[in-house]
């Protein structure tokens, strides 16, 4: 029988989940860290970091559909900042308050749906000839005695130029919308200690990114274009929307776009090199590329943790969760799930079943994936092709676990031929 006493609840005690990912094996670490999230359990308290945790991929759905347990994590972000004073931060909440990620019902489904028809099938398949172009480039930029650093000269590049290109934003302008949006980003992800000097910081990038979409709006109003933004704003009147609103879409979009991508880029092209048998496949078949990626996604996520807070009591399974309370849904392991893949922790990619949760689940489903995956399909195809040779340089990768829900890679070396 189900009971509202805390104390019933099951709780898991360990390593902290953020410790774990720090000390890892940089080769082994999406193994070991899922195999270590799963031995507490399909669901579960954690009490090192105040919040639920669930493994298990049925109840990761019903907590995703959940109308109880919302996207709105505002208190759980103000918790993790006990030292910075909030006022310093007014610019940055009032940007990230009215995000599609941080919105629930209708107001989620008003916001999601200037996002969704902005970044339209129409304009990522005419868009999608030039990306060939911009990854050959980078790699012929790069190349040094037939080696790159595939984590700084091209996964990290990579999605900023075609965010960039989808935005129309002018090259003279590009080099401070990385820096403000990479700023924004590692705010997001916990990538710093959140004291005062960063809460300044990234209230600062959040103006100047308003500002800067201000600028630009004002210009789109007078002359549409076939840009991304432009999509965005025809539809925007039509779903009652104000420009604030439009803003805070496109700076998600940007944001999230940049730091999601470059690390699944990463993590694929580090499994794939480590798996000479998945290499020699879809050097062998090149129609197996999509789904090499869709399985290498499946295995390390980019996002380690989907995270949301519960607006009034609940349950998740026989889990009692109080309103206020965090629940973290950990990729790694759903993505895993036995019920769903058959010997889920191997690398498979003839693999019927690539319905996988790197992408989300539900209303909250990736509005970016489509285009997510045409840059990996087409960036993977001409490494692969171009570059039949490759392996890993001896030289250390680099891995940077800076958040619970974030890791990029700070190096990742590679030898092309």
């Amino acid at each position: 029988m189900k009971t509202d006493n805390i104390e019933n609840r099951i709780q898991a005690d360990g390593v902290g989940f953020h410790e774990f990912k720090r000390n890892s094996n940089v080769l082994t670490f999406h193994d070991d860290f899922a195999k270590y999230v799963k031995s507490f359990g399909d669901v579960f308290y954690w009490p090192k970091g105040n919040f639920h945790v669930v493994t298990n991929a049925l109840l990761a759905k019903k907590a995703l559909t959940n109308p109880l347990i919302s996207c709105n994590r505002s208190s759980f972000f103000i918790s993790r900042m006990p030292n910075m004073d909030l006022s310093l931060l007014s610019d940055f909440f009032g940007v990230v308050s009215k995000m599609t990620v941080m919105s629930d019902g209708d107001a989620h489904n008003k916001r999601r749906s200037i996002a969704t028809f902005g970044l339209n099938d129409e304009l990522i398949d005419n868009y999608s000839k030039q990306i060939p172009i911009i990854i050959k480039k980078l790699i012929l930029d790069a190349v040094s005695d037939g080696k790159i650093d595939f984590a700084k000269d091209i996964s990290s590049r990579l999605p900023s130029i075609i965010l960039a290109d989808l935005f129309s934003i002018p090259q003279e302008d590009r080099d401070k919308f990385y820096e403000w949006s990479g700023i924004m980003t590692g705010f997001f992800g916990g990538g710093t200690g959140y004291e005062n000097s960063d809460g300044i910081k990234v209230n600062s990038a959040a103006k100047e990114l308003k500002n800067y979409f201000e600028n630009l709006l004002k210009a789109r109003k007078e002359n549409l274009g076939s840009d991304f933004f432009s999509g965005m704003l025809r539809v925007a009147a039509k779903h009652d929307l104000d420009d604030d609103e439009l803003i805070s879409q496109a700076i998600m979009m940007l944001v999230a776009g940049q730091v999601t991508t470059t690390d699944q880029m990463n993590n694929i092209m580090l499994q794939l090199l480590q798996s000479q048998k998945t290499f020699s496949e879809v050097k062998e078949d090149n129609n197996l590329i999509p789904n090499m990626i869709e399985e290498l996604k499946r295995l390390d996520p980019a996002v380690t943790f989907i995270f949301r807070v519960a607006k009034d009591d609940t349950y998740i399974g026989n889990q009692k969760i109080h309103k206020g309370e965090t629940v973290f849904i950990s990729t790694h392991t759903i993505n895993r799930d036995p019920s769903l893949f058959k010997n889920p922790n191997n690398i498979d990619i003839n693999r019927k079943n690539m319905n996988h949760y790197s992408y989300g689940y539900g209303a909250h489903y990736c509005m970016g994936a489509k285009l997510a995956r045409i840059e990996m399909n087409i960036l993977f195809t001409i490494l692969i092709n171009e570059y039949p040779h490759m392996k890993l340089s001896a030289e250390r990768v680099e891995r940077n676990h800076y958040s619970l829900s974030f890791s990029g890679f700070n190096s990742l070396p590679i030898v092309l031929s």
